[in-house]
C-alpha cells in the first residue's frame, strides 16, 4: 500500500534528502526561454572543458 504525503511533508522529505529547495523554486519563476538559455550556457561550458580536456590529453601523449 502506498502512503500519500501531503505537500509540506513531501517537501520536508526532499528538503531532508538534500534537495535545495530554494535553487528549485528560483529556477521555476523563470521563464522557459531563460531556462532552456541556462541550460545551453552550461552544456556550451561543459563542451569547452571537454574539448581542453581531449587538447591536454592529446598534448601529454605525445610528450610521454
Amino acid at each position: 500500500m502506498e502512503a500519500t504525503l501531503t505537500k509540506d511533508e513531501a517537501l520536508a522529505a526532499a528538503a531532508k534528502a538534500g534537495f535545495d529547495l530554494d535553487m528549485i523554486d528560483t529556477n521555476l519563476s523563470l521563464t522557459v526561454e531563460a531556462r532552456w538559455r541556462q541550460h545551453d550556457e552550461a552544456l556550451n561550458m561543459l563542451l569547452k572543458f571537454q574539448r581542453a580536456r581531449i587538447e591536454r590529453d592529446a598534448r601529454l601523449s605525445r610528450t610521454s
